[in-house]
């Protein structure tokens, strides 16, 4: 071997090295992973997990472990909002939206979760004010998309069909891929009389989702509207294969009965319906008094 290997080898030992590099690298990643372990991050991180896997106690447990100086403090705010929805905790849900306003006015997701709130409670009108504040604050594209269709839900359930109409043609203008919408805004416009308008987003509804019962329910009582009965019990009948348990299609498969003139199957029909769903009572119990008269 040449002289001057047989020295340096001596003299220069690589396993030294190589223990120098590694006690090196520990100093500085040691600190690190003993941060992240402990940091506002890795709770989060962990209390989404516990929520995807049902743990709703350890989720809740880990986000109130977050301290407000936390870089995630704000969204494990929003995230215990959410998880206290869905544990029925409405009023703990909107009182931590509310803290969040007052901490960050000029964010728009406090608005958009207590909108989500006061929709899930029918307060329509404290939904729609915080919508429109939530905005005002120009959040990005999918959340202007879940506003907007927040908004027409809370427009249908005040019977402004219009107002809701308007609202989820601006939710289409954001994404227009959602067979929901699609139904959403043919039901505004079933609910005016407006037949043929309300088809063609059934049609819609119907090309993007085949599967959907609820667009051949309300197809088919269109169609029925309209007194084309052998489309509506098409329609009804695919509906029934895909959902039997749907109250609305025997609501809607009943009426169309009765005014078919079948008295005997709308009946079954109706008394079905008002079994799988009571607030159908005032609705359908006219209708079931005309019938007893009839027969």
């Amino acid at each position: 071997m040449n002289l001057f290997f047989q020295i340096a080898e001596k003299v220069f030992d690589w396993n030294e090295l190589i223990k120098v590099i590694l006690i090196l690298l520990a100093c500085f990643i040691v600190p690190y992973l003993l941060i992240f372990l402990f940091s506002s991050k890795s709770k989060y991180m962990k209390a989404v997990k516990a929520y995807n896997r049902g743990d709703l106690d350890t989720a809740k447990y880990l986000l109130e472990k977050i301290k407000p100086t936390g870089s995630m403090y704000f969204y494990a705010r929003l995230f215990l909002s959410q998880l206290e929805m869905r544990l029925g905790k409405k009023d703990a849900a909107i009182q931590i939206c509310r803290e969040l306003i007052r901490e960050h006015p000029d964010k728009y997701e406090p608005y958009q979760f207590i909108s989500q709130v006061y929709l899930s409670i029918k307060a329509n009108d404290l939904c729609l004010d915080n919508i429109y504040k939530a905005l005002d604050r120009n959040p990005p594209r999918k959340d202007k998309y879940a506003l907007y269709v927040n908004m027409g839900t809370a427009f249908d359930e005040m019977k402004q069909y219009d107002e809701a109409i308007r609202s989820y043609l601006k939710a289409v203008e954001q994404i227009d891929n959602d067979h929901v919408v699609f139904n959403n805004i043919g039901y505004a416009y079933l609910m005016q009389s407006k037949f043929p308008e309300a088809i063609t987003y059934f049609d819609k509804s119907i090309k993007l989702n085949s599967k959907f019962a609820f667009s051949y329910n309300n197809r088919g009582f269109a169609y029925a509207n309209l007194g084309d009965f052998e489309r509506a019990f098409e329609d009804f009948k695919a509906s029934l294969l895909l959902d039997s348990s749907n109250p609305y299609l025997y609501k809607f498969r009943g009426i169309s009965l009765y005014k078919f003139g079948n008295f005997t199957e709308a009946r079954t029909n109706l008394e079905k319906a008002l079994q799988l769903c009571p607030d159908f009572n005032d609705e359908i119990s006219p209708i079931l008094t005309e019938i007893n008269k009839i027969s």
